[in-house]
């Protein structure tokens, strides 16, 4: 009995012991007189397998509601932010509208006012003649 103890402690402490020799093992350590390690050794580990498990809440219940509600705040930042950029690109859009429509009115009233001035050009010429009757050549007869 001795030896086979020995052996199964052997194979025990080698990891190489089936379920059925563990219990054969446990049932000689308990029935030896020696052996005292082992004893307590098996005896701590019949008394760990007896304890009820304890529960412990998830630590995840906790976070879910928290990742819920990020995910609720992310969602709410990624509209901001995309609101924002789409009202400034809009803004600008609006602003380069409006800058070329006032350029199109300046080169309109740019045009006007070159046929304007070349019309004044013509009357140039004339400018030297100061009363009708220079441009018309009436010369007085007061005879």
């Amino acid at each position: 009995m001795k030896d086979r103890l020995e052996k199964l402690l052997d194979k025990y402490w080698e990891g190489e012991t089936s379920l059925e020799e563990e219990k054969e093992l446990k049932n000689l350590v308990s029935l030896s007189d020696g052996h005292l390690e082992e004893k307590e050794f098996f005896l701590g580990t019949k008394a760990i397998a007896e304890q009820e498990p304890v529960l412990f809440p998830m630590p995840g219940s906790r976070s879910l509601i928290f990742s819920k509600w990020m995910k609720i705040a992310a969602v709410l930042v990624f509209f901001l932010i995309s609101t924002t950029v789409i009202y400034k690109m809009e803004m600008q859009r609006a602003e380069k509208e409006a800058y070329e429509q006032v350029m199109q009115e300046f080169a309109l009233i740019q045009t006007n006012m070159r046929k304007g001035t070349e019309s004044l050009e013509l009357m140039g010429d004339f400018k030297h003649l100061s009363t009708t009757q220079e441009i018309f050549n009436i010369k007085d007869h007061k005879e």
